[in-house]
């Protein structure tokens, strides 16, 4: 798609979540060099697991996509309850990461023009209370959290001797 003054927008999302996609890959790659135990274990005193650090970076965007597209289509979205310990090595949670992976792709791909990153969701939450967001802001935001969360991972790797290189987008 040649980038436009109406698509520039739309171009920089589709380029940010390749980006997190092609970011994500090489997390769970490297941290398939290490053992489960490193995998499950405390690396960096206050912070949570490989594992439980990146179940949450994947659990946010099956949830926020899963409102997207819920959002968009009223299909009430199929959320599995689950929790890190449901991951207990690097090959099940990379199958949910696949799964979550697939599912933002689907939804980012729907998006034909600007004008569809500014429409605005509600979102509701289980205590009854609701906010009102617009899209580009709750991509940019899942993106964004997925770059923090990204960093830890690549910072207790490289503690573990297996540094991720480079996470950089250019």
């Amino acid at each position: 798609m040649a980038v436009t003054a109406s698509t520039a927008f739309l171009e920089a999302i589709n380029r940010l979540h390749v980006y997190q996609r092609e970011s994500n890959d090489r997390i769970l790659d490297v941290a398939g060099r290490i053992s489960d135990e490193q995998f499950t274990s405390v690396i960096v005193e206050g912070q949570p697991s490989i594992r439980d650090t990146l179940f949450h970076m994947f659990d946010v965007i099956d949830i926020h996509f899963a409102w997207f597209n819920y959002a968009r289509d009223r299909i009430v979205p199929t959320i599995q309850e689950s929790s890190p310990r449901d991951f207990p090595d690097i090959g099940s949670l990379r199958a949910f990461a696949v799964s979550v992976s697939s599912a933002a792709e689907k939804c980012v791909q729907s998006l034909v023009s600007d004008s569809d990153l500014v429409r605005s969701y509600e979102r509701a939450f289980p205590d009854g209370t609701s906010n009102r967001r617009v899209l580009w802001e709750m991509l940019l935001h899942v993106i964004n959290h997925g770059t923090q969360h990204r960093s830890a991972v690549a910072l207790m790797l490289t503690k573990l001797g297996h540094s991720p290189g480079d996470m950089e987008i250019l």
